[in-house]
């Protein structure tokens, strides 16, 4: 497998994906696909409302799925694409304030699992180099930076300047010209992963993750398939609990993490209760009588 140059893929998923709108949202789910021949322009962003979101396509050969998921913490995509000319891509992404409960004095780590499985094969190579790309990068901010589904891959990830998050990381793939002489059938399993200080007993932390693929085949009749996806987990000391602005984040899955337990509102009938014995213990004082 070749990792082709980050900016340079970075540059092409902005090329193949949609600009998203800015959110300053507590949480969102996005995710997008877009396709030529057959033409289609699919997907977009839901925030501080579902907590989950899909979108798929399929016309003919063509086969494009892509998904989010806060409370699975888990992004994921499929393209099956066959013939020449084809210009695909899609993305997943979400985004939520995450706060470590209990943890002051203690670290907590923010992972992501990425696997990918990539097959591709062509008959007779054309005269223009087909290009074909994977890529999955998170980040985590202090909420006083700002940091919306509009900006963070620029905080976190800039072309020029330095890195404004607290911590991030990325997993690329790419394929380019020649190496498409040979099929292609690879796999990719990687744990990304940034660590931090929990300074406080209630400290937050605004999290963004992102996947996305994409495939211009030019004029190589190619057939491919790739499998696409990320799977959040947080490493906490014993008794730390979280919660987020979701209300769901990694409350479902196999990488599920304990949750701050909300309190409980009385009903009605509780509260009449409450003030009826708070009552009586007034009326009971009133009447004490001293004894000398």
């Amino acid at each position: 497998m070749s990792r082709v140059d980050r900016k340079f893929v970075i540059a092409i998923a902005g090329i193949i994906g949609l600009a998203a709108p800015a959110s300053a949202a507590g949480y969102y789910v996005e995710d997008r696909i877009t396709s030529n021949n057959p033409f289609a322009l699919l997907g977009g962003q839901e925030a501080d409302g579902p907590t989950s979101k899909s979108t798929r396509h399929d016309e003919g050969a063509t086969s494009m799925k892509t998904g989010a998921d806060l409370a699975k913490g888990l992004l994921e995509g499929h393209l099956h694409s066959e013939g020449e000319d084809a210009i695909r891509g899609l993305s997943s992404e979400f985004g939520d304030r995450v706060t470590i409960i209990g943890g002051a004095g203690t670290n907590v780590t923010f992972n992501f699992h990425v696997e990918a499985a990539i097959n591709a094969v062509v008959d007779v190579l054309g005269k223009t180099p087909a290009l074909m790309t994977g890529l999955t990068r998170f980040a985590v901010f202090d909420p006083s930076q700002g940091a919306t589904s509009a900006n963070w891959t620029s905080l976190a990830f800039p072309f020029f300047g330095t890195d404004r998050s607290l911590g991030s990381d990325k997993s690329n793939f790419g394929y380019h010209g020649a190496e498409f002489a040979v099929p292609i059938s690879d796999s990719l399993f990687e744990t990304l992963s940034v660590t931090l200080p929990v300074l406080s007993d209630n400290q937050s932390f605004d999290l963004f993750a992102g996947l996305s693929t994409s495939l211009l085949a030019g004029d190589n009749p190619l057939d491919v398939d790739i499998t696409f996806s990320s799977l959040a987990s947080l490493g906490l000391a014993d008794g730390v609990t979280i919660s987020s602005a979701s209300g769901v984040f990694l409350t479902q899955g196999p990488n599920a993490a304990p949750q701050a337990m909300a309190p409980v509102p009385l009903p009605a009938s509780g509260l009449l209760f409450l003030g009826a014995l708070g009552l009586l213990g007034w009326g009971l004082r009133r009447k004490t009588v001293r004894v000398r």
